[in-house]
């Protein structure tokens, strides 16, 4: 049970908004790092997933980019709140 309410607690409205508000604000480093990450996962698998590889890199360009539409709030301080 304290887990569960510790998992509520932290997918709060508040939270996922600055979670969002966080990932616009990084999208190129987000974006980088995902582009990275399928490049060495094709190489080493030899490209036998490059298609499926291809659509995870676009849904994650496609949807940091509409976030950095929507303009999410990063900058509110007290959004995770303290432990």
């Amino acid at each position: 049970m304290g887990l569960l309410n510790n998992v509520r607690k932290l997918a709060s409205k508040q939270n996922i908004d600055r979670a969002k508000g966080l990932a616009a604000k990084n999208a190129d480093k987000i974006s980088g790092a995902v582009d990275k990450a399928a490049s060495t996962i094709d190489k080493k698998t030899g490209g036998k997933h490059s298609e499926k590889l291809d659509k995870v890199t676009k849904a994650v360009d496609d949807n940091l980019e509409k976030l950095k539409d929507d303009g999410g709030d990063a900058t509110d301080p007290g959004a995770f709140g303290t432990r």
